[in-house]
C-alpha cells in the first residue's frame, strides 16, 4: 500500500513551518512520522481533523529521535490513543522515562522556557514502546514501513522509509519551503561528523524520490539535496578544526559559520523569512557547542 503522505503544519510556539508531522492514512485509521513536542498537541490535533481524521484513529507513531522537538509528544499520544510508539533501541528508555535524564538536561537548557516551548512530556507506557533495529521492516495498518539506523545529528537516530519516501528527522538537515539551503543542526552531545556522513550515505543508496524533513517539509530533489549537506558538513568541520588550531573557541566557530553561511544563503537568495526560521531552528551557538566538541575530541583521539 503507498500511502499519500500530508504535512501536519505544528504552529510551534505559535509559529508556522518550524515543525512538521507527516500523516500516513492506513486501512483503518492512519500513522504519524514525528510527533513534535507535548506543547504543539492541539496544533496536531486540528491538523488530524483537517486531514480527515480523528486522533482516536491513530494507529502508530514513527519518531526518528528522542529530542523534544521530535518526540515530546510520543507520551501523550500514547496515553490518549493507546497508540503504539516506533523507536530506536537507544532512545526508548528516554521514552519511558524522560524525567531520569532527557527532561532534567533539558531544564538545564531551557530553564523558564521549558514548559512554554514543549508542554508537559509524558512517558510512553512501555507496553506501547517498541524498539526498531536497522533495516527492519514495521506492518502497521496496512502499511509498510522500514527502519535505517542513522547517527551522525543523534546516536538514537532513525530515517523512516515508506514506499519512495522518507522521513529524515534531523538527519537530512534542516530546509524550508522555497529555499534550496540545506543546514545541518549540530547540537551538543552527539555530533559525529563520520557517522553523518555514512548515514547520507545509506539514504542515497535507498534512491528516494521525496524526502521528509521535519523542519520543514516535503522536497522532491533528493540527489541535490543530500550531495549539498554532505559538503556543508566537510566545510563545517574544516572551518571547525582551523579555528581550534587557531586557538578560538565556540564563540569564534559560531561566527565563522555565521558569515560564511550568510554569504552562502545571499548566493542563493534564501528568502528572507526563511533566512529567520534557519537561524531560529538552526542558531549557530548550538551549532558551534556541537561541532567543537566533536572536533575536540578528535583532536584528542577520544
Amino acid at each position: 500500500m503507498q500511502a499519500r503522505i500530508q504535512t501536519l503544519d505544528l504552529e510551534f510556539y505559535g509559529t508556522e513551518g518550524l515543525i512538521a508531522s507527516f500523516l500516513a492514512p492506513g486501512e483503518r485509521g492512519f500513522v504519524l512520522f514525528e510527533t513534535g513536542p507535548a506543547s504543539s498537541a492541539k496544533a496536531l490535533e486540528r491538523g488530524v481533523a483537517e486531514a480527515g481524521f480523528e486522533l482516536d484513529d491513530l494507529q502508530a507513531v514513527f519518531v526518528t529521535h528522542v529530542h523534544l522537538d521530535h518526540s515530546g509528544g510520543a507520551g501523550v499520544l500514547a496515553e490518549r490513543t493507546g497508540c503504539k510508539v516506533f523507536a530506536h533501541p537507544s532512545g526508548a528508555d528516554h521514552l519511558v522515562d524522560p524525567g531520569r535524564k532527557l527532561l532534567p538536561s533539558a531544564q538545564r537548557i531551557y530553564g523558564d522556557l521549558m514548559e512554554p516551548l514543549w508542554g508537559t512530556t509524558l512517558a510512553v507506557p512501555e507496553d506501547r514502546l517498541e524498539v526498531v533495529g536497522d533495516g527492519d521492516t514495521v506492518e502497521v495498518d496496512g502499511l509498510e514501513v522500514r527502519a535505517w539506523h542513522t547517527p551522525g545529528h543523534a546516536v538514537h537516530h532513525v530515517a523512516w522509509q515508506i514506499g519512495d519516501m522518507v522521513v529524515t528527522g534531523d538527519v537530512a538537515g534542516v530546509r524550508f519551503p522555497g529555499a534550496t539551503h540545506v543546514l545541518p543542526p549540530m547540537p551538543p552531545p552527539d555530533i559525529d561528523v563520520e557517522d553523518w556522513r555514512r548515514s547520507l550515505d545509506v539514504l542515497r543508496g535507498l534512491e528516494p524520490k521525496r524526502l521528509l524533513l521535519t523542519h520543514f517539509g516535503a522536497f522532491d530533489d533528493p540527489a541535490r539535496h543530500l550531495d549539498e549537506l554532505d559538503r556543508r558538513l566537510v566545510s563545517w568541520t574544516e572551518t571547525a578544526d582551523r579555528v581550534i588550531a587557531e586557538g578560538g573557541g565556540t564563540k569564534e566557530l559560531g561566527a565563522a559559520l555565521e558569515a560564511t553561511d550568510d554569504v552562502e544563503m545571499e548566493a542563493v537568495r534564501v528568502p528572507a523569512d526563511a533566512v529567520v526560521r534557519y537561524r531560529r531552528l538552526c542558531p549557530m551557538e548550538g551549532n558551534s557547542a556541537g561541532l567543537f566538541r566533536y572536533c575536540s575530541l578528535r583532536a584528542h583521539g577520544s
